[in-house]
């Protein structure tokens, strides 16, 4: 069907046209029903799809695609990938490198035009014809019956049109052409796939006789919060009778004179588009509510409102709303809500999944918001757009405190290469071309989003540097909504306009630079928007920051980036499952693993890092001596009385004693209790005090441990006294056996074999290690480069000198070995008669950094299981043991390494403060202990070296070949802070010097 009115190059390009004939912003409505006729109808579902690379470019046959979904990703499913591919990039633009273009122009050679067609009936009882576009990326046009209907950039937010001139009676045509660049792209630089479609629902709507345009409900309340007054502002068209219902009271009036409707669409000209008058009537109604319910992520009260529209007695139409009560406010420079001091637990969240891109499910939705409660996070940044109305509507209900981020980035116009190249071409400053749609896009998020009470901040938007424009955007907020407060980071780069944000918002700041900064800025209260950068094996020292709010009153949290790797599923060319990152679908330029940096892996499996999440937004900080239980109540409206607290007590991971106490201690007060029982006195004697939730919450279920805390010590066994082994010292290999066990040593290599009951169980020659798979983390500050020649000193070790002797009731077999630039290493093999093996290295050389200091055993493939005493369940780190609680764990390595694992290989599994381990399997078995504070061991089916020679998962060898086995006094730090200079905190950076010794036993 021929289209009128075809958009051209120029129109694209133009910021200032970016909408034609798009409907005034309103409230989204998830309730809202008519008795007389349906109001909505779904258009999601198979559409007719062509396509083509550029505007001039001829157009493909037709095929059909999903709507909701991204071309690309769809593309991805199909032979030959005939509508191109996701692209991924951070701060740089797409085109960059492919054409030399400034803002107000757009690429020319290729921007893919994704034509989408389908056809409708329009239900015989509609007077009218609306459309809905909930989601289009980056901007779309529309025609109805080839006669043109609008365009819309603003790609998170609804754009609705009235077709009602355009449609007639039986099967009408509604074709939608989907652009991938646009002027608006210049303003979403967001981290993310670049990607284009119609990747929210589509739907059409109709309008009763009298209708509910749009309500803004807003609150007031007594000092004491003993009442709350609620207003309910409509905005109805039509003539007849509207009742609000409201806590169990009625009111109603009668409307039906017009009224113009002023939408602000345009922003500074002091007059609305004519284009968008309707005959609009505005009333209100109070509601007085005594001794609110109020609303607070602890506690998540909602109140339902009805409002319905009449004509002549007869109902038209009902909207059903939530009300959440609560008052966010800014009061002696701190954030406070309904009274009391906030600390935000949050996390940025990008909208993704791994099969469908940004078109996100509800059922992954509702996951990511149970699993967000189930870790102790009580707040979100939508990063950095508008996020799908229904997970808000999660957050009222659940309770997640939400920043509500305007959908503006323009990262790339202005910082090159990490350094601040603002110039004259960086957005939007104060260039008057993009002023408007800068505004609009912040009140479109705002009109659609105001009635959810989880958003209590609204941000500006994200790394777009500073200046007149964004001042103005939060001017906007504060005139139009002052019940929220204004966020607006970008201010760190360009101070022009300091009130742009209501705090000090920063990323990525240290703790000891934050606390020098409000030493000598305290006039606003301080987040971090970004902090902790999840990027592979990270988020070390986490707990710092959350400590850090406890102690200063201005610091008030912070956002954890961020929750969810971006990685997409594929299936690799040798059939094996994975997720690819940037670059593997030939995009260029590219910014590879950077989108795969959350806390959750692409499919949604937690990593361990949720653990130390859930640690350190604990809502209680439980402390343990070795008599009592402190236990500080960080939440803001719950009391301690809440919670159970279960004492159990075990000795070497078998639970010996059990109580369950109560006690009452209000929000920001601390208990001390004495413990029921004694903790014992032999083993590895541990006391764990638990805080499990007596009733259900949203989201949190009756038994859910909020937090828990530990104490324990060690208590060595005596030893018993054996016999001498046998020692058989020959030319090329040393032997020491006896019942059931043999050991040998070859000369010039070190312990070649460890037999026990005749079983074999080494797979190679045990080595001295020092060397770990570099993180994500670790090349960003150039560690493997600093690091290098620990790489190969553990690998070319040279095993010089093989000396033997029989002292007391040991063997002694020591290895003395050669590192590549000359020190020596010797390594003591104290073996007894019953088959134990001391082992000790002791370094000579001067003091050094190492990433790591121990030794590594190829074992058989066979040995897959482990059990272990020492922090577990899962992972560990030097600097993220938070999480982690002492007692008996086993894991099989290759399921643990499959569930755990990043997407970009590195350095993972390790367990810390291990007193003992043992693996098994198909009969073998071997065991491991320590006698100190605890050591780092790793059981894995790869070297460190296999480890850091995949740039995925699906390349590493099969991972049944050995049992990778490392024993290690320690491991250096993952760090985070953030993932491109920062190294681990001073506390998590290990040195050895001249003396310094590790000891450990393995036995059978």
């Amino acid at each position: 069907m021929p289209l009128n009115h075809p958009i051209t190059s120029a129109l694209l390009a133009d910021p200032e046209i970016f909408q034609q004939n798009r409907l005034p912003f309103h409230a989204h409505f998830t309730d809202q029903t008519s008795l007389e006729l349906p109001l909505t109808v779904s258009l999601d579902g198979e559409w007719n799809f062509c396509y083509a690379e550029n505007l001039t470019a001829p157009f493909t046959d037709w095929d059909t695609l999903t709507v909701p979904g991204f071309i690309q990703m769809q593309s991805l499913q199909k032979p030959g990938q005939p509508y191109g591919a996701p692209h991924y990039v951070n701060t740089q633009y797409p085109w960059d490198g492919h054409e030399k273009l400034h803002p107000g122009q757009i690429p020319q050679d290729y921007n893919p035009i994704g034509e989408y067609q389908r056809s409708f009936t329009l239900p015989e009882s509609w007077a009218s014809c609306y459309l809905r576009l909930n989601g289009a990326d980056s901007a779309a046009a529309v025609w109805c019956n080839g006669v043109y209907i609008g365009y819309t950039e603003d790609t998170f937010t609804p754009a609705e049109f009235d077709m009602t001139a355009a449609v007639h009676p039986g099967e009408n045509t509604l074709t939608v052409q989907v652009y991938r660049f646009s002027s608006g792209s210049w303003l979403e630089d967001q981290d993310f796939w670049r990607m284009s479609g119609l990747f929210r629902s589509v739907e059409l709507f109709t309008k009763p006789e009298i209708h509910l345009e749009d309500v803004f409900v807003k609150q007031d309340f007594a000092p004491d919060f003993s009442s709350a007054t609620v207003t309910f502002d409509c905005k109805v068209s039509g003539a007849g009778t509207v009742s609000v219902v409201f806590d169990g009271e009625e009111q109603s009036a009668e409307v039906g004179e017009p009224a113009e409707y002023d939408s602000g669409v345009v922003f500074g000209k002091g007059e609305s588009d004519p284009d968008v008058e309707e005959d609009v009537q505005d009333v209100s109604f109070t509601f007085t509510v005594e001794h609110p319910a109020l609303w607070s992520a602890e506690q998540p009260n909602l109140y339902e409102a009805e409002i319905a529209l009449l004509r002549e007695g007869a109902l038209v139409e009902r909207t059903g709303l939530k009300v959440g009560l609560r008052k966010f406010e800014l009061k002696d420079r701190q954030m406070l809500l309904n009274g009391q001091r906030i600390v935000f637990k949050g996390v940025n969240r990008h909208e993704w999944s791994c099969r469908t891109g940004r078109t996100v499910s509800r059922e992954e939705m509702l996951w990511d918001v149970k699993n967000l409660k189930a870790h102790n996070v009580n707040a979100v940044r939508t990063s950095h757009y508008p996020d799908d109305p229904y997970f808000l509507q999660l957050c009222d209900e659940y309770g997640l405190y939400v920043i509500g981020e305007t959908n503006l980035e323009t990262h790339g116009t202005w910082q090159k290469l990490g350094a601040d190249g603002s110039d004259e071409w960086t957005l939007p400053g104060a260039r008057p071309e993009w002023r408007e749609n800068v505004l609009a896009r912040a009140e479109a998020m705002l009109e659609r989003d105001k009635n959810h009470p989880a958003i209590l901040i609204w941000s500006c938007g994200n790394e777009s540097h500073g200046g007149k424009t964004l001042w103005e955007m939060s001017e906007y907020f504060r005139r139009t909504d002052p019940s929220r407060l204004v966020h607006y980071e970008g201010i760190f780069w360009n101070r022009e306009y300091p009130a742009t944000s209501d705090m000090e918002s920063q990323m990525y700041t240290p703790v000891a630079d934050i606390k020098k900064f409000l030493a000598e800025h305290p006039e606003k209260p301080f987040i971090m928007c970004e902090y902790s950068h999840a990027m592979g094996n990270s988020c070390g020292g986490i707990a710092d920051y959350t400590e850090y709010a406890y102690e200063e009153p201005l610091y008030q949290g912070g956002f954890i980036w961020e929750y969810m790797d971006h990685g997409i599923a594929v299936i690799s060319p040798d059939g094996k499952p994975g997720f690819a990152y940037g670059g593997d679908f030939g995009d260029r330029p590219t910014d590879r693993e950077f989108c795969v940096d959350g806390l959750v892996l692409p499919d949604r499996r937690n990593t361990p890092k949720m653990d130390a999440v859930k640690a350190a937004y604990a809502p209680l900080k439980i402390t343990l001596t070795d008599t009592e239980v402190v236990i500080e109540n960080r939440n803001l409206f719950t009391d301690l009385s809440a919670y159970d607290l279960v004492f159990a007590s075990s000795v070497n991971g078998k639970p010996e004693r059990r109580a369950v106490l109560r006690a009452d201690c209000a929000p920001g007060k601390t208990a001390h209790i004495a413990f029921p029982f004694p903790l014992p006195e032999t083993g590895l004697a541990c006391m764990t005090v638990t805080a499990v939730q007596r009733a259900a919450k949203p989201g949190i279920p009756t038994g859910y441990e909020a937090a828990f805390g530990q104490v324990w010590h060690n208590y060595a066994a005596a030893r018993l006294t054996v016999a001498a082994p046998e020692l058989v010292e020959m030319d090329c290999n040393i032997g020491v056996k006896g019942d059931g066990f043999e050991y040998i040593f070859g000369r010039g290599k070190g312990l070649v074999s460890i037999r026990y009951n005749g079983v074999q169980l080494l797979d190679d020659t045990v080595r001295p290690n020092f060397w770990r798979a570099p993180t994500n983390n670790d090349e960003g500050c150039a560690e493997p480069f600093a690091f290098a020649f620990w790489k190969t000193a553990g690998l070319y070790a040279r095993c010089d000198n093989l000396t033997a002797e029989a002292k007391d009731e040991f063997v002694i077999v020591r290895a003395n070995y050669t590192l590549p630039d000359g020190q020596t290493l010797p390594i003591d093999f104290a073996i007894d008669g019953a088959g134990r093996c001391d082992i000790t290295m002791t370094w000579q050389g001067e003091k050094t950094e190492l990433p790591e200091f121990g030794l590594l055993f190829p074992m058989r493939r066979e040995l897959t299981k482990v059990s272990y005493l020492g922090l577990g369940p899962r992972e560990t780190t030097a600097d993220r043991t938070a999480g982690g609680k002492m007692g008996a764990w086993s894991y099989n390595v290759r399921q643990d390494f499959a569930q755990n694992s990043p997407v970009y290989p590195q350095e993972c599994g390790s367990r810390t403060g291990v007193y003992s381990a043992a693996l098994t399997g198909s009969g073998l078995n071997i065991g491991i202990g320590f006698a100190g504070d605890g050591m780092t061991f790793s059981a894995l089916p790869y070297t460190p070296h296999e480890l850091e020679n995949a740039r995925h998962l699906y390349e590493l060898p099969r991972d049944d070949n050995k049992t990778v086995v490392r024993c290690a006094a320690f491991q250096r730090g993952v760090g985070g802070d953030n993932s491109w200079g920062a190294k681990p905190h001073a506390d998590a950076c290990f040195a050895v010097e001249k003396g310094t010794s590790f000891r450990f036993t393995i036995q059978k």
